[in-house]
């Protein structure tokens, strides 16, 4: 049997996580054909504009976004209080100060326990080992109970695709064919466009990774909202004690974002509070403060000749001159220098103060999965 897909006949706008983006502090990772090399924090110059997943440039003497060094359960509220949530400062949360990669089991969220594996466990011994064989996957085994979890995926076609993408309608039976059919309906259905909404259950993003460690078929489950999990998968991503107990209480929303890379959010702002979960991967984040990041995103309206107020997810952000424009403004050669940049690793937390702008993109070739709390 096929996939049910369900194509939305008047496509709306969703809230994204807000972020301010502010140039004075870039934090980027050095990467190797496996694994992080190292971490470094660097002043965010048009020189450096050229990141590369696997190598960057160094900038001494940059300021850098506050950290905190605690279990993202277990953060100092008042700490936490005086220097990011009162203030409305950003502030990224990292476990440990002299080891900052290395998670104890009862650091995690079981999200990241659970849902996520180690592909290197897939192989079997004596066969060699296919590249990305070091990267983190999904746990077909565990999420495959969920299989049926209807969720709102997001689809980008390539830029430059070949000239046979998409295939041809796929024969069914074969885990990469149920993605091909998905695919080839979705461009059936709209042949125009680039971006792509619609809804599928979960076996379809499980499908992507049974026949390859690195897919290239960009789905992304964005915005799933917890609320709407299984009860199970709800309990896997209990609320921080932050979220909790630094303001109100009040969660104004909270979502799951899980894709298949290259994945992009655009510039944006929030209007709540966002307290930002890496799962599995890494995400780059470009954050500005209100004042900067308003000023980026009228310049952006004015060179299109549009005008909106950047609090959605709107498609009109995800494809067509806006995109573009966006994408140059903040991330290129070109860009403005009020920002910050901080990459955010399995584990690690961000805070994004209301009413900061940002923009996110995912960094290597790892699945990618987030979480986040909008609260007050």
């Amino acid at each position: 049997m096929g996939i049910l897909v369900l194509l939305p006949q008047n496509p709306l706008s969703y809230p994204g996580p807000a972020k301010r983006f502010r140039s004075s502090a870039d934090t980027y990772t050095r990467y190797t054909r496996i694994g992080i090399v190292e971490r470094t924090t660097t002043h965010f110059t048009k020189a450096l504009r050229s990141i590369h997943h696997h190598a960057a440039s160094i900038i001494s003497n940059a300021p850098q976004i506050d950290t905190l060094y605690c279990d993202t359960d277990n953060v100092p509220l008042e700490q936490f209080r005086q220097r990011a949530f009162v203030p409305e400062k950003p502030i990224r949360i990292i476990q440990d100060r002299d080891s900052p990669r290395k998670k104890t089991a009862q650091s995690l969220l079981p999200a990241q326990q659970k849902w996520f594996s180690q592909a290197s466990s897939l192989i079997q011994p004596g066969i060699p080992s296919p590249p990305g064989a070091n990267l983190v996957v999904p746990s077909q085994e565990y999420l495959s109970q969920f299989a049926d979890t209807i969720l709102p995926y997001e689809f980008i076609l390539p830029q430059n695709p070949n000239p046979n993408y998409p295939p041809q309608p796929p024969k069914i039976g074969n885990a990469q064919d149920e993605v091909s059919q998905v695919i080839a309906s979705l461009l059936a259905h709209s042949p125009d466009a680039t971006f792509h909404r619609f809804n599928a259950p979960l076996s379809l993003f499980l499908h992507a990774y049974k026949t390859s460690l690195c897919p290239r078929d960009r789905l992304y489950i964005a915005q799933a909202q917890i609320a709407d999990l299984p009860a199970q998968m709800r309990d896997d991503l209990p609320v921080p004690r932050i979220v909790r107990e630094a303001g109100r209480g009040d969660v104004y929303d909270a979502n799951v974002w899980m894709g298949i890379p290259p994945t992009y959010t655009p510039l944006h702002k929030d209007p709540n509070p966002n307290l930002f979960v890496q799962l599995a991967g890494w995400k780059r984040v470009r954050l500005f403060t209100p004042g900067i990041g308003v000023g980026i995103f009228r310049s952006v309206q004015g060179k299109i000749g549009r005008r909106a107020e950047g609090v959605f997810r709107g498609e009109e952000m995800m494809e067509g001159p806006e995109r573009d424009v966006l994408d140059e403004d903040v991330w290129s050669a070109n860009a403005r220098m009020e920002g910050f940049e901080v990459d955010v690793g399995p584990g690690e937390a961000l805070f994004i103060p209301k009413g900061w702008w940002h923009s996110i993109k995912s960094v290597g070739p790892a699945v990618t999965a987030s979480v986040n709390w909008w609260f007050r």
